[in-house]
């Protein structure tokens, strides 16, 4: 039974579909719980920054706390020293600092921007139109908070994001604050991002690659079960079309015995009637009237052709004495009608060959010799069987005028004896080839001896069982 090719495109169609669910499904999946891991990481990490603020920030107070005590009078004196102190206390580098505003936001420390020292920075805006000094001061006065905002980084002298801590010192009503920059945070991220995007990429290729494979195996195994559906389906043709054959020169064959056996016998018997008949009219020396040598003309041109009739739908020779002898005897018939030499070459195959390959060869022969007679105008003709390592071949050559191979064999109706020869060969696992020129055709058959080595050793093992 043949897979319909629909079922390998059904099959392909299934995978492609199945591959895209899955490609869909695991790369959303991959990305929700990647984009989570992400999310939770950043949350840890501004989580730590913000515990790190609040410690710096503690640390820092504690610094100062001795300010704190002083008397009032000596109230100036201690928010300058307080002061200094938080304007030279730095940590990680440039970028880790502290600054003060007061109430009215009047920057009193910042050490990176001493410029601003001074000035009220109440209408500062920031980027997206927070007043960034007034919301530090919010948080500050609410118990301290954190607020993000972007911000002249020193170290890169370019703006950056930062996560802003301030708290409110009630002593001196001064909004106390730091923070720290965010770029390498949202860098260690990004650089997760695209990992994460090359573990996709990744993802996809190998469900790719899966697919493909898939597609290419599924294609394999159709071409591969086709492939062997087709040569069953081949074989059982071939044998249906040996079959029929068979049949075919069976029936010939009982035709011909029935002819050679039967009618001809009673035509036979019929003439010698008419020849006793023409004896007893001599004798009594009566003439033979003409009707009656008509009808002894007419009786043996019956014999004659009901002869022919029967050796041409199958030779009794050939059955009797084998190929070798059945070409000759064909040969030398056909040389007596057509007056056209033939020189046969062969060596002895009288029991040497199955009947099929008997029969094959002996109608590729007879065939050819008919459209010789017909088309070619030869005066010449060879006919070479020989037997060669593996192959038996059949070689006939005329120096007729030859004809279009390709012009023959593609008409419809021309050239059906040379197709039904071509399959009949082609049956026995043979090639069947025709050159022509100008000068002359050569018909060649070759049969591989395999074809016909199991024929023999079936027959050997017959006779060696009827022998036990």
């Amino acid at each position: 039974m043949r897979i319909p090719l629909r079922m390998f495109y059904l099959a392909i169609i299934q995978v492609i579909l199945t591959s895209f669910i899955i490609y869909y499904f695991v790369s959303s999946q991959y990305r929700e719980l990647s984009d989570l891991n992400v999310k939770t990481l950043e949350t840890f990490l501004i989580t730590q920054k913000e515990q790190e603020l609040k410690n710096y920030i503690a640390i820092a107070l504690s610094s100062v706390d001795h300010m704190a005590e002083l008397s009032e009078d000596k109230k100036d004196m201690a928010k300058v020293a307080v002061a200094n102190i938080f304007k030279n206390m730095l940590y990680n580098g440039d970028d880790g600092y502290f600054f003060i505003y007061d109430d009215k936001a009047i920057a009193i420390v910042h050490p990176k921007q001493p410029d601003r020292v001074g000035e009220s920075w109440w209408d500062l805006e920031g980027e997206n139109g927070d007043k960034i000094i007034q919301v530090l001061l919010a948080n500050a006065h609410a118990g301290g908070g954190f607020y993000r905002y972007n911000w002249l980084k020193p170290s890169g002298k370019v703006k950056a994001p930062k996560l802003g801590y301030s708290i409110y010192i009630d002593k001196w009503q001064w909004m106390l604050g730091t923070g720290v920059y965010l770029d390498d945070v949202y860098s260690q991220l990004n650089n997760l991002h695209k990992e994460i995007d090359l573990h996709i990429n990744y993802t996809k290729k190998i469900i790719l690659i899966v697919a493909l494979s898939s597609i290419f195996f599924i294609f394999l195994f159709g071409l591969a079960v086709n492939l062997s559906h087709k040569k069953r389906a081949e074989a059982k043709i071939s044998e249906l079309g040996q079959r029929i054959i068979d049949v075919q020169e069976e029936e010939n064959r009982y035709i011909s015995r029935e002819l050679h056996d039967g009618i001809i016998q009673t035509l036979i018997s019929i003439k010698y009637s008419l020849e006793a008949t023409t004896f007893f009219l001599r004798k009594n020396k009566q003439e033979k009237p003409v009707s009656l040598k008509q009808a002894e003309d007419n009786l043996g041109f019956a014999i004659h052709e009901v002869r022919r009739i029967s050796h041409h739908m199958h030779p009794q020779i050939l059955d009797e004495l084998g190929l070798s002898a059945a070409i000759e005897n064909l040969s030398r018939d056909f040389a007596k009608q057509t007056n056209i030499e033939i020189k046969v070459s062969k060596p002895l195959l009288k029991k040497l060959l199955p009947d099929f390959i008997n029969t094959t060869l002996y109608r590729v022969v007879q065939e050819s010799l008919t459209n010789i007679k017909k088309h070619a105008g030869a005066n010449c003709i060879l006919i070479d069987i020989s037997i060669q390592q593996t192959w038996l071949t059949l070689s006939i050559k005329d120096d007729g005028v030859g004809f279009d191979v390709n012009a023959i064999t593609k008409q419809k109706h021309s050239g059906i004896g040379l197709r039904n020869l071509a399959e009949r060969v082609e049956y026995q696992l043979g090639t069947f080839h025709i050159s022509s020129s100008q000068t002359g055709t050569e018909i060649t058959v070759k049969i591989p001896t395999k074809s016909f080595a199991n024929y023999f050793n079936h027959l050997n093992r017959a006779v060696k069982k009827n022998d036990t």
